[in-house]
């Protein structure tokens, strides 16, 4: 499933890049991170009657001045009077006083339009402005996500804090790939949904992982533990729990977007997507990986005990020195491990003598055998 969705959203950039001529279109970046301005004309009832006809209208007073509209949204609003229509394009100057006045201009030309309202609204971000928020966006990604991986590993185990942060990858590349399908802006709201979502999600997993903790306890240091029945004995009994808490905050969230204002709705949309990712993450990936991981990881150290394990010269050997370990503790005799001992292959000793060093002392002339 997460295989098809990203492979739709790969085909959704590449037709729209193809024929819009611009993939940061396509994906939906906003001005935010792109570095643009958004010019924003309230219709009321005439942006949703005659959506068409203004919005073409609308186009070609911008385009007038050099600019080419890259993105328009139709925005309505729980006030009909409050219905607007969005058009974003680029600056084409990197002065912001070049940049405002040819807004100004731009606004003018849209207000020559409907003489009888005063309705033309602009926000702008410059380049650099942009480029300084899409890095502090990424470092605040990095560092939540590395703080959740180092809590992990504290709290239960390394194999967990792996499957969990495979899990968190997941996340966000399917909350991405569900956005650029709903054709949902990729501003610093989103960003903020985003950081909401990995910490909404490594909660349920958490969950999960502790149930699995709570099984093991009575199994420490035994071999070949079933860690596929214990993550699907901690799923089942966290299955209704990660339900109820998912259901319940969508709820609130999909009445936060339908009758919240559109800077709230660019907010609630990407959480909607991501409590979907997330909720399958944590039940249907994390544990698995969990499982299949921690059961590598005991093999590899299961190997390398019997590759560093002590060996006997022969069977008689092996065998003698098992009876006498026996012996010893049943009648209560106070020798130690150490008393028995394995025989030194010959072959060691050989290979030590050949391995000797020979080094010449500065102090006389003669060779001094180091070993």
């Amino acid at each position: 499933m997460p295989l098809v969705v990203v492979l739709i959203a790969v085909i959704i950039i590449i037709a729209l890049g193809a024929t819009g001529g611009s993939y940061t279109d396509a994906v939906g970046i906003g001005i935010d991170f792109e570095g643009g301005s958004v010019v924003t004309v309230t219709l009321g009832q005439d942006a949703i009657d005659k959506y068409e006809e203004n919005r073409d209208k609308i186009v070609e007073a911008i385009e007038k001045h050099g600019v080419t509209v890259s993105y328009i949204q139709q925005q309505r609003a729980g006030n009909v009077d409050d219905s607007s229509i969005a058009f974003r394009y680029k600056n084409i100057y990197n002065d912001d006083a070049k940049i405002n006045e040819l807004n100004e201009t731009i606004r003018d030309e849209i207000n020559a339009l409907y003489p009888e309202k005063d309705n033309v609204t602009y926000e702008s971000i410059g380049a650099t402005a942009a480029q300084d928020l899409l890095s502090k966006a990424g470092i605040a990604l990095a560092v939540s996500v590395t703080l959740i991986l180092i809590y992990i590993i504290i709290r239960f185990t390394l194999m967990s804090g792996f499957a969990a942060i495979i899990a968190l990858i997941h996340d966000v590349v399917i909350m991405f790939a569900l956005t650029v399908i709903c054709r949902v802006q990729i501003n610093s709201s989103y960003v903020a949904a985003m950081i909401t979502i990995i910490a909404y999600s490594i909660n349920n997993t958490i969950i999960i992982f502790d149930r699995c903790r709570e099984s093991l306890k009575p199994l420490k240091g035994s071999k070949n533990i079933d860690y596929k029945g214990i993550g699907d004995e901690a799923v089942r009994n966290t299955m209704t729990r990660s339900i109820y808490t998912t259901l319940t905050t969508m709820i609130t969230v999909i009445f936060l977007a339908i009758l919240g204002s559109e800077t709230i709705r660019e907010f609630c949309v990407p959480i909607i997507l991501g409590l979907i990712a997330g909720f399958y993450s944590s039940v249907f990936l994390a544990t698995p990986l969990w499982s299949a991981m921690s059961k590598s990881f005991d093999k590899t150290k299961e190997k390398y005990a019997k590759r560093h394990a002590v060996s006997y010269d022969n069977k008689n050997d092996a065998e003698s020195a098992a009876p006498a370990q026996e012996t010893a503790a049943v009648e209560g005799a106070s020798a130690q491990p150490s008393d028995i001992k394995p025989q030194v292959r010959k072959e060691t000793e050989e290979k030590k003598k050949s391995n000797t060093i020979y080094k010449y002392s500065k102090k006389n002339t003669t060779f001094k055998k180091k070993k």
